[in-house]
């Protein structure tokens, strides 16, 4: 019995312990806040203010000699409600944004604050804004005609972020009241955006009179008061092409390196890669492997090692847009798969070929002597913020998703047959170059 007492009092001292363990841990990782000073700062020693577009800039003196100094903090007014700014004791400088009026001064309340959460007296300065950058982007907006839509732009040159957004009034059917449609929404810090608003990737909009309502927005919540224009699409619309063997691929030994070299011209159309037919570059697709149209094939072995694309050999693929057309544009998409974004086999440099020859029987003449010529040729642009691949920047994967658009307004004849060229890639050793998707615009021509 004697056993069993002493075992039930060492489990019952042992319980206790336990029990005064907790409560002593609790009450040591629990302690009251660690106080180094309980004295209140001192304010800041001196402030200069530098008025801004939309805000100012707030140059500053800390007190000198104290180490437990955390931060500085600049409260005001925006919009009716208490906004705030604060930056760390190795900052000098504090900036106020997302003010609007500039015939007003606003009264900016400047603290220090220590590590032990005390906050100094406040001293008050005075800020009279410049004009914000959202309504300096209203004042410098155009907004000219183009074909199928708008070419808009504007100022930003203190490089905000603003989102621009356009509405046009759009009647579903005779009998209803025009609604009100959203068909263009970009958010950028360009300093300098230009954009095309057209509604519509395929199409655009119709050419007749139409009003469109501008608005800018920016990250402080305010917004400008819409402006309505009143402006003509130029007529246009897609132009469906059907694919040619009219320079059919003629083999290795005839169409080699070396005539490659002595005359780019006379390379050949493709060879496709696969299934890769020409047809990929109009089907609407270019975000994946099978949706893309590789303009030259990879050297599998067959082909011959002097006819890959990291040798720089142009690769022709020939469209017959079916009706001779007045041109407007071109849009090319480059795969979106982001391990292709300024990388691989992505085209980096093209030229645009056309002729005025309108049957098959005189475009087939290619060549010096021949009437194609260059009607354009271009570079994509590297990136903005230098990032390629998996590390690009959303705002350049933005760009690159929107593709590259060039106008052919200078070329004066109709034109029924334009081809692609695609002479460079964005990796040189890469064996083939893939372009995702070729879209042409015009105005066919009546027969009159």
């Amino acid at each position: 019995m004697k056993k069993l007492n002493k075992r039930v009092d060492g489990i019952f001292t042992s319980a206790l312990a336990m029990v005064l363990l907790l409560f002593g841990c609790n009450e040591y990782l629990s302690p009251d806040v660690y106080v180094k000073n309980n004295e209140q700062p001192p304010a800041l020693v001196s402030a200069n203010v530098t008025n801004i577009n939309g805000g100012a800039k707030i140059e500053f003196e800390l007190p000198k000699g104290l180490d437990d100094l955390l931060y500085v903090k600049a409260t005001y007014l925006r919009n009716g409600e208490l906004a705030e700014a604060k930056v760390s004791r190795y900052d000098n400088e504090l900036y106020v944004r997302g003010l609007r009026d500039t015939n007003q001064t606003v009264d900016v309340t400047l603290t220090v604050g220590n590590s032990s959460g005390k906050e100094s007296e406040p001293i008050i300065v005075q800020i009279k804004p410049l004009i914000a950058p959202l309504d300096y982007a209203l004042q410098t907006i155009s907004a000219g005609e183009t074909f199928g839509g708008l070419d808009l732009s504007w100022e930003n040159p203190t490089e905000a972020t603003l989102v621009a957004k356009v509405y046009t009034n759009a009647v579903v059917t005779p009998e209803e009241e025009p609604v009100l449609t959203e068909i263009f929404s970009e958010d950028t810090k360009l300093p300098s955006p230009e954009y095309k608003v057209r509604g519509e990737v395929i199409g655009g909009l119709d050419p007749v009179p139409t009003d469109f309502q501008f608005i800018f927005r920016d990250i402080y919540g305010n917004e400008t008061e819409p402006i309505t224009l009143t402006r003509t699409p130029i007529f246009e619309q897609y132009l469906e092409p059907v694919a040619t063997d009219i320079f059919p691929f003629n083999g290795i030994s005839e169409h080699s390196a070396t005539l490659a070299n002595d005359d780019p011209t006379l390379t050949w159309d493709g060879p496709n890669w696969g299934d890769r037919a020409s047809y990929k570059l109009w089907d609407g697709r270019w975000a994946t492997y099978g949706d893309c149209y590789w303009a030259v094939a990879h050297d599998l072995g067959n082909l011959g090692g002097d006819e890959v694309f990291k040798n720089k050999k142009s690769a022709f693929v020939t469209l017959d847009l079916q009706n001779p057309s007045k041109l407007s544009r071109y849009h090319v998409y480059n795969m979106t798969n982001k391990q292709f974004v300024w990388n691989e086999s992505s085209p980096r440099k093209w030229r645009i070929w056309v002729t005025p020859d309108l049957t098959e029987e005189a475009a087939k003449v290619w060549g010096p002597d021949s009437n194609w010529e260059v009607a354009q040729e271009f570079t994509v642009p590297p990136p903005r913020d230098g990032k390629i691949a998996h590390d690009v920047t959303d705002s350049d994967w933005q760009t690159w998703r929107e593709g590259w658009e060039q106008e052919l307004t200078h070329i004066d004849y109709p034109v029924r047959f334009i081809r692609l060229e695609v002479y460079e890639a964005w990796v040189s050793t890469v064996g083939g170059a893939a372009t995702g998707e070729f879209q042409v615009y015009g105005a066919p021509q009546s027969d009159d």
